[in-house]
């Protein structure tokens, strides 16, 4: 059968997600992050990567409703097409650097019952190779205006 490479995400002690191989396209350790005063709690955070200035969203916030952190210990910045089949760039707050794991359909699951509002942003859902259930994110749907619309009525 054939795998497909998937980057496991750790984004807190309870929270993990993953993106393609192709999707995560750099990791920054200790980033240098900016507080965006008045932004929405699970998105505090930029990052200048190439020139560019990327939204640092914060999974824990969103999903655990926990506080954003003010700092980001690892930021694996992402690739996507929004809307417009453009290509963008964003970041994901993580806790420690993620792990390239192959995978394959026999170790697709159903999403975690803690992630309701992950459903929305996600592919499918995989048991990784450490037994944690690992949902496949949706880079398009995550960083669009529409869903982060969503979470700021949902006071996130």
């Amino acid at each position: 059968m054939n795998k497909s490479a998937a980057w496991v995400m750790k984004v807190d002690d309870s929270l993990y997600a993953s993106v393609s191989q192709m999707e995560l396209v750099h990791i920054i350790n200790r980033p240098n992050t900016f507080n965006v005063p008045n932004a929405p709690e699970y998105c505090k955070n930029i990052i200048i990567w190439n020139d560019n200035i990327l939204p640092v969203i914060d999974f824990s916030c969103v999903f655990n409703k926990a506080r954003s952190s003010a700092n980001c210990d690892v930021v694996a910045v992402i690739i996507y097409r929004n809307c417009n089949n453009e290509i963008q760039y964003g970041g994901i707050s993580l806790a420690v650097t993620p792990e390239l794991e192959f995978v394959d359909n026999k170790q697709m699951c159903k999403l975690p019952d803690y992630t309701g509002d992950l459903q929305s942003i996600s592919l499918s859902c995989f048991i990784s190779k450490e037994g944690h259930e690992v949902p496949i994110l949706d880079m398009s749907k995550m960083f669009s205006i529409k869903y982060s619309e969503e979470l700021i009525r949902q006071n996130c």
